[in-house]
């Protein structure tokens, strides 16, 4: 039974991938950069927001993104994908490394909401999802840079958000995003 509901989640995944972008880019950037800590690639602080300094980021972030009343985060982490798997990827795409990431969530969800979206933005291919993880609604976009694999994690910090607000914050992040350079 369990497998049945895993499955037919992986082909609503794949089924659900569109070209169209789930929310704008168009959140204003200050001027400031924030570097991976791989040295992978680069982006914009979104206006309101500030970079973690390196000696506070954990092992497991690459980038850690605040907003400056600490209400939200934004989080990129590299996913370890063995050689197989890391080739499987490259082989079939991104929205596979969606698959992926779900994967490593499925424990911390309740709930879960798979409404993928596979999109481009400035010649980089982005898959997200969003999940209901702990009564929060979070979003996750993956994409690989450099041949490594990353997932970006966008959620409140406080309290649960009204509709409006995370479609704010989910806009913060596909900005961001949009800013990526390496």
């Amino acid at each position: 039974m369990l497998n049945r509901f895993y499955s037919v989640i992986f082909l609503l995944l794949l089924a659900s991938c569109a070209a169209t972008l789930p929310y704008a880019t168009n959140y204003p950037l200050t001027q400031q950069y924030f570097h991976s800590s791989d040295g992978s690639f680069y982006g914009k602080i979104p206006s309101g927001w500030f970079a973690s300094t390196d000696d506070t980021v954990g092992k497991s972030l690459t980038v850690w993104l605040l907003k400056e009343d600490l209400s939200a985060t934004l989080t990129v982490r590299e996913l370890k994908l063995d050689r197989l798997s890391a080739q499987k990827v490259n082989k079939e795409g991104i929205s596979l490394l969606a698959q992926i990431s779900v994967g490593f969530h499925r424990e911390n969800t309740q709930g879960t909401k798979i409404e993928p979206f596979e999109f481009e933005l400035r010649d980089k291919r982005f898959c997200s999802y969003e999940i209901l993880s702990d009564a929060h609604r979070v979003r996750i976009v993956v994409f690989s840079v450099k041949g490594k694999f990353f997932e970006c994690e966008a959620c409140s910090l406080k309290g649960e958000l009204s509709p409006m607000e995370l479609d704010r914050l989910f806009t913060v992040q596909q900005t961001v995003l949009a800013s990526f350079d390496s």
